[in-house]
Protein backbone atom coordinates (compact mmCIF):
# COMPACT_ATOMS: atom_id res chain seq x y z
CA UNK A 1 0.00 0.00 0.00
CA UNK A 2 1.20 3.89 -1.10
CA UNK A 3 0.17 6.92 0.64
CA UNK A 4 0.60 10.78 0.12
CA UNK A 5 -1.17 13.95 0.83
CA UNK A 6 -3.98 15.12 -1.33
CA UNK A 7 -6.63 17.90 -1.41
CA UNK A 8 -10.21 16.66 -1.04
CA UNK A 9 -12.97 18.78 -1.00
CA UNK A 10 -15.24 17.60 1.51
CA UNK A 11 -18.74 18.56 2.86
CA UNK A 12 -19.18 20.18 6.01
CA UNK A 13 -21.25 18.22 9.09
CA UNK A 14 -23.27 21.58 9.78
CA UNK A 15 -23.29 24.00 6.91
CA UNK A 16 -24.83 23.28 3.26
CA UNK A 17 -21.41 24.00 2.27
CA UNK A 18 -17.94 22.58 1.21
CA UNK A 19 -14.32 22.73 2.23
CA UNK A 20 -11.19 21.84 1.40
CA UNK A 21 -8.81 19.75 3.30
CA UNK A 22 -5.14 18.26 3.07
CA UNK A 23 -5.35 14.75 3.73
CA UNK A 24 -4.01 11.52 4.21
CA UNK A 25 -4.85 9.17 0.70
CA UNK A 26 -3.67 5.35 0.86
CA UNK A 27 -4.30 3.63 -2.16
CA UNK A 28 -4.55 -0.26 -2.78
CA UNK A 29 -1.42 -1.93 -4.25
CA UNK A 30 -2.69 -3.90 -7.49
CA UNK A 31 -4.73 -1.15 -8.85
CA UNK A 32 -3.15 1.89 -7.24
CA UNK A 33 -7.18 3.57 -7.12
CA UNK A 34 -7.73 5.36 -3.41
CA UNK A 35 -8.57 3.83 -1.14
CA UNK A 36 -9.04 5.73 2.15
CA UNK A 37 -8.11 8.99 3.66
CA UNK A 38 -7.32 10.03 6.83
CA UNK A 39 -9.93 11.33 9.68
CA UNK A 40 -8.07 14.56 10.85
CA UNK A 41 -7.90 17.06 8.19
CA UNK A 42 -3.96 18.35 8.06
CA UNK A 43 -4.78 22.14 6.68
CA UNK A 44 -8.04 23.40 5.79
CA UNK A 45 -9.16 26.15 3.57
CA UNK A 46 -11.55 28.16 1.16
CA UNK A 47 -10.06 26.62 -1.89
CA UNK A 48 -7.29 24.97 -3.20
CA UNK A 49 -4.97 27.74 -3.54
CA UNK A 50 -5.34 28.77 -0.58
CA UNK A 51 -3.98 25.16 1.52
CA UNK A 52 -0.72 25.77 -1.06
CA UNK A 53 -0.61 29.75 0.43
CA UNK A 54 -1.07 28.10 3.78
CA UNK A 55 1.38 25.37 3.31
CA UNK A 56 3.94 27.77 1.46
CA UNK A 57 3.89 30.06 4.68
CA UNK A 58 4.51 27.01 6.60
CA UNK A 59 7.43 25.94 4.70
CA UNK A 60 9.16 29.77 5.12
CA UNK A 61 8.23 29.87 8.65
CA UNK A 62 9.76 26.38 9.11
CA UNK A 63 13.06 28.01 7.24
CA UNK A 64 13.67 30.91 9.37
CA UNK A 65 16.61 30.99 11.20
CA UNK A 66 14.78 30.94 15.35
CA UNK A 67 15.07 28.78 18.30
CA UNK A 68 13.07 26.13 18.27
CA UNK A 69 10.39 25.95 21.02
CA UNK A 70 9.43 23.20 23.72
CA UNK A 71 6.61 22.44 25.74
CA UNK A 72 7.70 24.11 28.72
CA UNK A 73 8.20 27.33 26.49
CA UNK A 74 4.27 27.35 26.47
CA UNK A 75 3.99 26.81 30.75
CA UNK A 76 3.01 29.50 33.13
CA UNK A 77 6.08 29.84 35.49
CA UNK A 78 5.00 30.83 38.92
CA UNK A 79 7.71 32.50 41.06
Amino acid sequence: MTWNYRIIKRMSKDEPECYYALNEVFYESQTNRPMAFSDADTIIGNSPKEIIEVLEMMLADAKKDRPILTEEDFKIHKE
